[in-house]
């Protein structure tokens, strides 16, 4: 879950596949299928960025009684983060404690401040879930090269962008991803693997889980700083526009993180992705034949585009986000068409059904 925003509920509907049936295809055409319109990753062996990661959670539990000087220390070094982390990721501040001046609000640093600080470092459960991050992430060089990759390759594809400050922290378990308009924060406390003994008495879905390792962490930040900037009430409006979005994001990182496998990047099993591409044009056609590609009413799409175990009305092996999936192939083939265009550009097009239109996009067996 990013931070950032809410997430929507699922609609309730009962979906006819009618005639269309779902056919699994041969298997010896899957490859090529899943190359089909992909583009082609930018080299950036010379041209590295420099990229600082601040752990916030390091500095944080290091302190081992707090007063005002060290609280005084920790808001110089991290900013608005660390409001952000005490209000919203921590959850140990009040909107009480909270005063506004100038008409802008501030988190004072006050004796309840400190208090609740002590505590939250001190508790005995939350120790135990730092010892575990620390013992996962004490060397993080290989967060950081992705990271470094990935965003060497953003300062290019994206140009008038900044780059933000990125801060690891814990706050078991509200949130992976965080995005203020300067920082991005990556919850450590989301990455101990899927078995972590914790995860299962916090509510999580079984899904959810499955992708709370360590190899989802680059796509998940790229993901939540592309919404950050993109994502916007144009992207709701309905089916279509979400789901060119959805195809926008899963376009980016194929060309922002090519070292990671399609299936991290649209949170799939390895089977699941080979499904999707053996059954394209089915899933299409129930799209088309339901009439829900130019659909407004979220209760009958919904379960195209939330995250889950599966989508109901198809076979148990379909899985869950097939719209996101159709928009990933339509970007794919809007862009195979307009081979030039940035994907700056492409991402400041809201109109999914333009794109769509454009596209030439037309699935078929073969």
């Amino acid at each position: 879950m990013i931070l950032r925003f809410d997430a929507l509920k699922l609609g309730k509907f009962a979906i006819v596949i009618s005639a269309v049936g779902i056919i699994i295809s041969l298997w010896g055409c899957t490859e090529n299928k899943k190359k089909k319109n992909a583009p082609q990753p930018v080299e950036i062996s010379d041209n590295k960025i420099v990229l600082n990661i601040n752990r916030f959670e390091k500095d944080l539990f290091s302190i081992e009684t707090f007063d005002s000087s060290s609280v005084v220390n920790l808001r110089n070094k991290y900013g608005e983060f660390f409001d952000l982390w005490c209000l919203k990721l921590a959850g140990i501040v009040t909107r009480q404690m909270l005063v506004k001046v100038d008409n802008k609000v501030f988190l004072p640093i006050s004796p309840e401040l400190i208090s609740n600080l002590q505590d939250y470092t001190h508790d005995k459960y939350i120790r135990e879930v730092y010892d575990e991050s620390n013992k996962n992430y004490k060397n993080i060089d290989a967060l950081k090269e992705g990271l470094t990759n990935a965003f060497t390759r953003y300062q290019l594809a994206f140009p008038k962008r900044k780059i933000p400050t990125i801060t690891t922290y814990l706050s078991p378990f509200y949130s992976n991803i965080s995005a203020t308009e300067n920082n991005l924060g990556i919850g450590l406390h989301a990455y101990l693997g899927a078995d972590y003994k914790y995860y299962p008495s916090t509510g999580q879905p079984m899904y959810m889980i499955k992708k709370f390792r360590k190899e989802y962490m680059v796509t998940d930040a790229i993901k939540g700083w592309l919404d950050s900037d993109y994502m916007n009430d144009s992207t709701e409006q309905n089916f279509i526009n979400q789901i060119i979005y959805q195809g926008k994001v899963l376009y980016a990182l194929e060309l922002l993180i090519p070292e990671a496998d399609d299936s991290i990047k649209i949170g799939y099993s390895a089977k699941q992705l080979d499904w999707v591409f053996d059954n394209e044009q089915n899933i299409w056609k129930v799209l088309v034949d339901n009439n829900l590609l130019f659909s407004n009413k979220p209760k009958l799409y919904l379960k195209f585009i939330n995250d889950g175990n599966t989508t109901s009305g198809f076979p148990k092996e379909a899985p869950a986000k097939l719209g996101g999936f159709i928009g990933w192939q339509i970007v794919r083939s809007y862009m195979k068409k307009h081979e030039g265009m940035s994907l700056e550009k492409l991402f400041q097009i809201s109109d999914g059904k333009r794109i769509l239109n454009e596209s030439g996009y037309k699935p078929s067996k073969d």
